[in-house]
């Protein structure tokens, strides 16, 4: 049988539905909002998973006036104000994750489980491999384009046009509609517009957006935070660090989109994973004298072999071919 609940954590440590309950009790609680920020990149499953509670929490736009649903909400918003809540509205949350590509939400009162169950399936999933990159054209004429493992689901075209980036990155040309915003979420954060392009990605302990034309407003889904952006503004946040806008490099941030990455005196090591989003010939730092070398360049998005031929020709680094799989970089004079 195939279980697509949340992951548990560690012992004793709520998954992404318990904190999507905690959170939703105390959504103030600097605290809680840390540990709940320390949970979410400890772990790529931990993002999976939490992507997952959210999305899934998101459909019920498409059903926010049917009369089971807004039982629901009562009961749930009557439950939250027990102490108790947080153990059964868990299993209730648990139960909207995604199964099959089937949303289900089980309302759960004070007496026990209602047998009322509503579905909700996915508008569209896109995804892309290692390496591979796919430009989506969606209802309203707006375009995704996905970077390398990427997934990207519509889960809403009603009165919101409604995304979510499981993972990877993607750029999102939006057509201009006022009345039917554009929302993409990621990793607890909502980015939303109304016309203009902009690109979001998700690394295991990094979250970013880079604003290239228009305006949006960027939200989190755990506290009170948000952020409205103007053209040439990139906004990241490093593990549970503070949200820092700086200054976007457009033309570094968008080279993905025609095959290329470009580096400015980047560490080696920064490079190296850079490089390995965009092949299955995974690169190693053998010598990690190496790791820390500046580096500055324009290379081609899974042209591995020529990547390493290139640091060869510069005398940076030696290649050790070690397996169909790996390449290894070390020092030139230790090979």
């Amino acid at each position: 049988m195939n279980d697509n609940r949340p992951n548990p954590g560690t012992p004793g440590e709520p998954d992404a539905a318990g904190w999507f309950v905690l959170l939703q009790r105390d959504p103030r609680d600097d605290a809680l909002r840390r540990s709940f920020e320390n949970w979410l990149n400890a772990s790529p499953a931990h993002q999976a998973d939490w992507a997952r509670v959210s999305r899934s929490w998101d459909t019920f736009g498409l059903l926010r006036d049917e009369p089971e649903v807004l039982r629901a909400r009562r009961a749930l918003r009557s439950d939250l104000r027990r102490s108790s809540a947080p153990v059964r509205w868990a299993a209730a949350v648990a139960a909207i994750v995604m199964a099959g590509g089937v949303a289900l939400f089980a309302g759960l009162t004070a007496t026990g489980p209602t047998p009322t169950v509503v579905a909700v399936r996915d508008v569209a999933v896109y995804s892309t491999g290692v390496g591979e990159r796919q430009i989506v054209t969606l209802a309203d004429g707006s375009r995704a384009t996905l970077s390398t493992d990427t997934q990207l689901r519509v889960t809403d075209w009603g009165e919101r046009r409604a995304l979510t980036l499981v993972k990877g990155e993607a750029f999102f040309e939006v057509a201009k509609d006022p009345a039917h915003p554009f929302v993409v979420t990621a990793g607890g954060r909502t980015v939303t517009a109304l016309g203009t392009a902009f690109n979001v990605r998700l690394d295991p302990d990094r979250w970013s957006v880079a604003l290239l034309e228009g305006k949006v407003r960027v939200a989190s889904l755990t506290s009170p935070d948000t952020i409205d952006m103007l053209p040439g503004a990139q906004l990241v946040q490093q593990g549970s660090r503070e949200w820092a806008v700086t200054r976007a490099d457009v033309e570094r941030v968008s080279a993905w989109r025609s095959g290329d990455v470009i580096f400015d005196d980047q560490p080696l090591n920064t490079i190296v994973a850079e490089m390995n989003r965009y092949s299955t010939r995974k690169i190693r730092i053998a010598d990690q004298n190496l790791a820390a070398t500046p580096l500055s360049g324009r290379f081609k998005t899974g042209d591995t072999a020529g990547f390493v031929a290139t640091l060869e020709a510069y005398g940076v680094a030696q290649v050790r071919h070690t397996s169909p799989s790996q390449i290894d970089l070390v020092s030139p004079s230790r090979r």
